[in-house]
């Protein structure tokens, strides 16, 4: 673990951690006026690509979340998400553009494992912690009793990367905790959109300075201080609600034709959430099949089966029914920690 206190104070509980040296390296680079970051998209989706991130644009982010979230006093980031990743390398660049502290660990499921006898300085900052994870992240640590109690020192809890499961929203608004779900990407600096956990929202709500319009196909176009105020396209198919609010609806590339009929998968999948209640992860997807050009399969992270195709035609169309349903041990994950679709699927088809 590393741990940055405002006055200076450094402890590396790993001297020799080449993950932590790398942090420190960005931490330099940072505080030593570096103009341009390098990048990943996290590649969920396709092949990741590199980007370069103007150091203006990134203080413009910085700016904007500190507004949303009122992250004015020296604040603790505990930074748990990969730093080669926007979400991870944010949380670093908040810390020290805001004069906060920082806590960083390797990434992993259970987050606050590592901490040892340093959970006091949660307890120490309390109203003043600033937590960032994906959703598989939370809802290990909500299975605790004390990280629950960790977590109720938070001023804000961030979470994105992929979408949260009805359980997992339910328990947030009951403990009442600050989670936000965000909505962004590499390409505009990390989130440009939030959505109330605790109060139960179920659309996303623009940060101030971000402009939002549809384009031909139906698909989110962005602009704000992160893009330069230049507008970007996204895959992302949403409904306007207003010039400040939105709902994300699925990516435009996960309708599938299958046999003349197109299915948007995220659409399958909200059925199946609200009704049937897995509990584990899943994912609707389109494979290439002979006879429909493509078919619907439902993958599911499980040892062992957990649902039928019995019961998905009580809630779902003749059409959204999968033609087959694949239990997978452990899905492929990037580097970021959302599941990898295409690699979780190659590994079917090569098993």
């Amino acid at each position: 673990m590393l741990y940055f206190s405002k006055e200076g104070e450094l402890i590396n509980t790993e001297n020799g951690n080449l993950y932590y040296k790398k942090a420190m390296q960005i931490l330099d680079d940072w505080n030593f006026g570096k103009t341009e970051f390098e990048i990943k998209t996290s590649g969920s989706t396709g092949i990741p690509k590199t980007i370069q991130l103007k150091r203006e644009l990134i203080k413009a982010s910085v700016e904007m979340t500190q507004e949303a979230f009122g992250l004015y006093d020296g604040h603790l980031f505990f930074c748990c998400l990969n730093i080669e990743n926007i979400a991870g390398l944010m949380m670093l660049l908040r810390s020290q553009q805001l004069k906060g502290e920082l806590m960083l660990v390797e990434p992993s499921s259970d987050p606050l494992e590592k901490l040892g006898n340093l959970d006091y300085l949660f307890s120490d900052n309390r109203g003043r912690n600033v937590f960032a994870f994906v959703p598989l992240q939370l809802q290990k640590l909500l299975e605790n009793e004390k990280y629950i109690q960790i977590l109720k020192t938070a001023k804000t809890i961030l979470v994105g990367g992929a979408a949260m499961n009805a359980e997992l929203k339910a328990k947030i608004a009951e403990l009442y905790l600050p989670v936000y779900e965000t909505y962004g990407m590499t390409e505009t600096i990390s989130h440009i959109a939030i959505k109330n956990i605790r109060l139960e929202e179920d659309a996303f709500k623009t940060l101030e300075g971000v402009e939002i319009k549809l384009n031909d196909s139906g698909c989110l176009m962005i602009k704000a201080p992160t893009t330069n105020f230049e507008w970007i396209s996204t895959n992302d198919i949403v409904e306007i609600i207003d010039s400040k609010t939105f709902r994300l609806i699925g990516r435009f590339d996960n309708i599938i034709n299958s046999g003349g009929v197109k299915i948007q998968l995220e659409e399958v999948e909200r059925k199946i959430e609200e009704n049937l209640k897995i509990g584990n992860r899943y994912f609707c997807y389109g494979m290439p099949d002979e006879k429909l050009g493509q078919k619907l399969v439902l993958i599911v992270e499980s040892k062992e089966m957990s649902i039928s195709k019995e019961q998905l035609s009580t809630i779902l169309s003749k059409f959204e029914v999968p033609k087959e349903i694949y239990f997978v041990e452990k899905f492929s994950e990037t580097s970021s920690s959302k599941v990898d679709k295409r690699k979780t699927i190659d590994e079917i088809l090569n098993s």
